[in-house]
């Protein structure tokens, strides 16, 4: 029995890696160096990669590089076996490398899937969440408006923080139809004010200064409401089915005095949120309201001298309620009527515009602005002694009747030809303010509002 031979129990083992070693160095006798066919095939699997998985794009170029050198050389050596390759001076990198090619290909392809795979589930708990904040947003809603205030505050502190809660839960517009008339343009405009006297009002305490920029307007939250209204048009003769009608929602302000409201709400909120500020900050937040509405009216302004010429040819001169009056070479227009030609000039070119035609509706006062600022539009500031205001605006009486908001401009700088239907003497040109208290207005769109004023809100 001693004499017996005695086998290993790895010979098995032994002899699978011997197999396996076989096998590779097969694959590499064969495929070490490529064909021209193998390697256009490779560059058809490489474009369907790309296309389905480009996240691994840099392992398709290195496997393609490794291809072409062991391509090239057996070439330039005219040789296709492995082993010519090396006896004829050939680097056994290269051969390595080009059969390595095969795997580097697919650890391409296999880390494009990882990437895509492994990105949405990093994205997935995100997603998830997101979704359920959506689903549970009347349970979330206090804490993120606590985190959109304590962004926004100008100064990281629990009463400036409480104030903007407090725009945030009632997102009224800064007016309706002068500056910031959008939903939450009382926050925005706050705000503005806020910046502004900061940067004016230095020696003054900042935090005093915040606070009172955004209390001064802060009536306004109970003074402007929703309303859903239903635009229905005048049916057709030829329609048959009847238009469906729109429900829309406009911003309407309760008729209350807005001075006596804002008085009342300051004090109540300061009281309540513990408020006490000097009054040596409100002339610094008058000045910075008043300068905060310039740059808001400002905002967007319009291409307007290029319209001007046309829309003075289409006003009525002559009809008994007109639209202008030429006095020698001075053409005075009302500015209601100026100013809603010009916006459906400014809409017909690009109806996406968010203005309306109507002296008393939304972007009139920037397409009033648009005419100040616009160097080509020929207005007059100054006739007879008389100054316009800020925005170019006069009020004339004619044969005694007074016309408020009127623009003014010198024909001698516009190729139009306007009749002269009154005389000289007939036409007195007042700065704004000037006629005496209690004179109305002849037309009644300038009583409304309708001449655009500098100050109004």
């Amino acid at each position: 029995m001693a004499n017996q031979p005695r086998y290993s129990k790895d010979h098995p083992v032994v002899a699978f890696i011997a197999l396996l070693l076989f096998f590779v160095f097969l694959d590499f006798y064969i495929s070490a160096i490529p064909s021209v066919n193998k390697l256009s095939q490779y560059i058809a699997v490489i474009k369907t990669l790309n296309a389905f998985l480009p996240e691994g794009q840099k392992y398709y170029v290195l496997a393609m590089r490794y291809l072409e050198n062991a391509l090239n050389t057996a070439q330039a050596l005219g040789v296709k076996d492995p082993l010519a390759f090396i006896v004829r001076g050939g680097d056994w990198k290269i051969l390595v490398l080009s059969w390595a090619s095969k795997y580097v290909l697919t650890f391409g392809a296999v880390y494009g899937f990882l990437y895509k795979v492994g990105f949405f589930w990093v994205l997935a708990p995100f997603i998830l969440g997101g979704l359920f904040i959506v689903k549970n947003s009347s349970r979330f809603l206090p804490y993120l408006m606590w985190l959109k205030a304590f962004w926004l505050a100008p100064i990281k502190d629990l009463q400036v923080i409480r104030l903007i809660l407090l725009h945030l839960a009632n997102p009224v517009p800064a007016s309706i139809t002068h500056h910031n008339p959008r939903e939450g343009g009382l926050l925005d405009h706050s705000l503005r004010v806020a910046r502004i006297a900061l940067e004016i009002g230095s020696p003054l305490d900042k935090k005093a200064l915040v606070l009172a920029a955004l209390l001064h307007d802060i009536g306004k939250i109970r003074l402007y409401r929703k309303e859903r209204v239903q635009k229905v048009s005048a049916p057709s003769p030829i329609v048959i089915k009847p238009e469906k009608k729109k429900v829309v929602e406009r911003w309407i302000s309760l008729e209350v005095n807005q001075r006596v409201v804002n008085m009342v709400t300051i004090r109540e909120i300061s009281k309540r949120f513990g408020i006490s500020l000097p009054q040596e900050v409100w002339p610094v937040i008058a000045e910075a309201d008043r300068r905060a509405v310039k740059e808001e009216l400002k905002q967007g302004l319009y291409n307007a001298g290029k319209y001007i010429k046309d829309v003075l040819a289409e006003l009525e001169y002559v009809k008994p309620k007109k639209d202008g009056w030429r006095v020698g070479d001075y053409l005075f227009v009302l500015a209601h009527a100026f100013n809603r030609k010009l916006t459906l000039k400014l809409l017909r070119d690009d109806p996406t515009l968010p203005l309306d035609p109507e002296p008393t509706a939304v972007g009139v006062h920037v397409v009033a602005y648009s005419l100040v600022e616009d160097k080509s539009v020929p207005l007059v500031w100054e006739y007879k002694g008389k100054k316009a205001d800020s925005l170019g605006l006069f009020d004339v009486r004619v044969k005694g009747t007074l016309f408020r908001a009127v623009y003014c401009f010198d024909l001698t700088k516009i190729n139009l030809d306007v009749p002269q239907m009154i005389k000289e003497n007939e036409l007195e040109v007042l700065e704004r303010g000037d006629q005496p208290e209690g004179e109305e207005a002849a037309n009644s769109e300038d009583a409304q509002g309708g001449g655009v004023s500098a100050t109004s809100s």
